[in-house]
C-alpha cells in the first residue's frame, strides 16, 4: 500500500488508459486529446491559458520562472520547507531572489508578509502552496490578493496541491500556478499542468529575451493557438492517462468534491494520530488537506515505525524533511486512497507502537 506524497497508487483505468495504439502528435486525434486537456485545465483552474507540458512537476515551476521572472529584477519568496527552498533555487537561477523565511512547522499568512510585501520593490511574488515536506497549506489566496494589490505577479508551486486542495485563479489572485500530474490527480509522473492569468500571458507574450527554448511559453502558445498541438513531441500515452484521471474527477463530482474528500480524510488522520500521542508538525490553521507530517518523541522510533510499516504490513510511508528529519513522519491522503487505506496504515502504527 502506497501513502506516500507522489506519485500515488494509480488505479487500473488510468493506467489502461496508456495502452492504446500509438498516434502521431501531429495528428487531428492528438490535436483533439491535448485540446481537451488544455480546456479542461483551463476550467479546473478558471485561468485564461493554460498548457501542459511533458515534465515533472519542477519543469511546470521552472517554466514560469523564466517566463515570468527576470534576471535583472527581483522576486520575493516566501519558503518555509524544502520544496520552498527549491522555489529559491529555481528562482535564483533566473532572477534575484528575496528571500524570507519562517521555522519549520509554521506557515505563511497575510498578516507574516504583508509588511515584507509593502517593502519590496519585486515585481514578482513566488512561493509553495503546500508545502510537502511537512504537510502545510499557506494561505496563498489573502497574500496573493494583496500582493496584486501592490502590482505583483504571484507565482505559486501548487504541484502537491490541486486538486486536492481547491484553486480558483482569479479568485485568489494567481498568475502562475503549476501542478504534477502523479500527486492529488492521480496520474503517472511526468507531466507539469501550468494555468496563466490574462497578465501572466501578457507578461511572457512581450519578452524577447526569455532564458529557455523547450520551456518558451511562446512557442506553445503559438502552436496551440495554431492547431491545439505542443511545439515537440509529447508524451501521448501519459496525456491519454491524464484524460482518463480528468474523467475520473469528474465522474466523482469535480474538483469541490475532491477538495471536499481531501480535506475529511486530512482531518481524520490527524485526530487519529493526535489520539495516538503523537504531535502533529503543521502548524494549527494551516494543515494541509493531501499530506499529515507528524513526529514521534521517542528517539528512533520513527524509523521504527516506517521499517515495521514496511516489513510486516506491506505499507509504505516517508519521513519528514528539514527540522523534523530525525523523528518526523509523513503519511499522503492524497489522489486515488480510500479512508479504508488510510484507517488500515493508521491501524498498523497503532499496534507498533503497542
Amino acid at each position: 500500500m502506497l501513502l506516500t506524497p507522489g506519485p500515488v497508487p494509480v488505479l487500473d483505468e488510468i493506467l489502461e488508459a496508456q495502452c492504446g495504439e500509438m498516434i502521431t502528435h501531429r495528428s487531428r486525434e492528438c490535436s483533439e486529446l491535448y485540446g481537451d486537456l488544455v480546456e479542461r485545465t483551463k476550467a479546473y483552474f478558471n485561468c485564461d491559458e493554460a498548457y501542459v507540458i511533458t515534465g515533472s512537476g519542477a519543469l511546470g515551476i521552472e517554466t514560469l520562472v523564466l517566463n515570468l521572472c527576470d534576471k535583472n529584477s527581483r522576486t520575493i519568496c516566501f519558503p518555509n520547507g524544502d520544496f520552498g527552498e527549491k522555489q529559491v533555487l529555481t528562482v535564483k537561477a533566473h532572477s534575484n531572489a528575496d528571500v524570507h523565511h519562517i521555522e519549520g512547522g509554521k506557515g505563511w499568512g497575510l498578516d507574516r508578509t504583508k509588511q515584507a510585501i509593502d517593502e519590496s520593490d519585486a515585481p514578482v511574488l513566488a512561493m509553495v502552496y503546500n508545502e510537502t515536506s511537512y504537510g502545510i497549506k499557506n494561505d496563498i489566496r489573502h497574500i496573493c490578493r494583496y500582493a496584486k494589490s501592490k502590482g505583483m505577479l504571484t507565482l505559486i508551486d501548487g504541484v502537491s496541491a490541486w486538486p486536492g486542495t481547491g484553486m480558483d485563479m482569479k479568485a485568489f489572485g494567481v498568475d502562475g500556478f503549476a501542478v504534477g500530474s502523479q500527486k492529488a490527480i492521480g496520474a503517472p509522473p511526468g507531466m507539469a499542468l501550468i494555468g496563466l492569468s490574462r497578465d501572466a500571458a501578457e507578461r511572457y507574450s512581450s519578452r524577447d529575451d526569455i532564458p529557455g527554448y523547450y520551456c518558451d511559453l511562446r512557442r506553445h502558445k503559438k502552436r496551440y493557438e495554431k492547431d491545439r498541438q505542443t511545439p515537440n513531441t509529447p508524451a501521448i500515452t501519459l496525456f491519454w492517462a491524464l484524460q482518463k484521471a480528468f474523467d475520473v474527477l469528474d465522474k466523482k463530482g469535480g474538483a469541490e468534491a475532491c477538495v471536499r474528500r481531501h480535506a475529511e480524510a486530512a482531518e481524520h488522520t490527524r485526530k487519529r494520530l493526535a489520539g495516538m500521542g503523537f504531535g502533529l508538525i503543521a502548524e494549527k490553521g494551516f494543515e494541509s488537506n493531501t499530506v499529515t507530517g507528524f513526529y514521534c518523541e521517542k528517539p528512533g522510533q520513527a524509523k521504527e515505525i516506517r521499517s515495521r510499516l514496511l516489513e510486516d504490513y506491506n505499507i509504505r510511508i516517508v519521513g519528514s524533511r528539514g527540522a523534523f528529519k530525525e523523528n518526523g513522519l509523513r503519511i499522503a491522503h492524497m489522489g486515488n486512497f480510500s479512508i479504508e487505506d488510510i484507517d488500515t496504515a493508521l491501524d498498523a502504527i497503532e499496534k507498533i507502537i503497542k
